[in-house]
């Protein structure tokens, strides 16, 4: 009787792994081949799942995007009062690399946007997340306006594009090698973005 294979089971158990050499070795250090030895397959094995870096990089991306919307849903856990200031920034910071795995999920993200120059599969992928992104991003500003904290004359668009602009540019500095700014340096930034908008 042939073996029956719990493929969630398995992608699962992947998922662990490649998180695990994530954190450890940076997500340069992903590979078919690195990936199958943390989880103690063979390469051949891997590839039925994953036949190429690609593949990985989608099956990641897809990780991380669950994971920052599992963190944002608790966040907001028990909703219908109005988020204050505070809620908002830890909204956004969800977005921002303050510590290893969040970091580790910036460095998904650049390999995403490298990667997508040559794969039509992740550039539409790419695209779909820089869109949720602006989502969320958008979402902030329509509170904070709502919440009499954005100020008068500001136009939510343009905002929005602000912010998210300054939500990248923090990512950069914080994943650089050594990094331009500290932790509390990006959410001091942040704080001081956030105030500014209600004047």
């Amino acid at each position: 009787m042939p073996k029956v294979v719990d493929h969630e089971l398995r992608r699962a158990e992947l998922s662990e792994a490649l998180w695990r050499v994530a954190l450890r070795d940076g997500f340069d250090a992903v590979t078919v081949r690195s990936v199958a030895q943390e989880a103690g397959w063979s390469a051949g094995a891997l590839r039925h799942y994953f036949p190429d870096k690609a593949e990985m990089v989608l099956f990641a991306v897809d990780l991380i995007v669950g994971m920052a919307q599992d963190r944002v849903r608790e966040l907001h856990e028990g909703g219908g009062k109005v988020p204050t200031p505070e809620v908002l920034q830890e909204h956004l910071e969800q977005l921002l690399p303050l510590d290893p795995p969040r970091r580790a999920e910036s460095e998904v993200w650049f390999a995403l946007v490298t990667l997508a120059r040559s794969d039509l599969r992740l550039a539409r992928r790419r695209q779909e997340i820089d869109d949720a992104i602006r989502g969320s991003v958008d979402s902030v500003v329509m509170v904070l306006d709502r919440i009499g904290r954005l100020g008068p004359g500001r136009d939510q668009a343009l905002e929005s594009r602000r912010l998210h602009a300054l939500l990248d540019g923090l990512v950069i500095q914080l994943t650089a090698d050594p990094p331009r700014l500290t932790v509390d340096e990006a959410r001091t930034v942040m704080a001081g973005h956030l105030a500014d908008l209600a004047r």
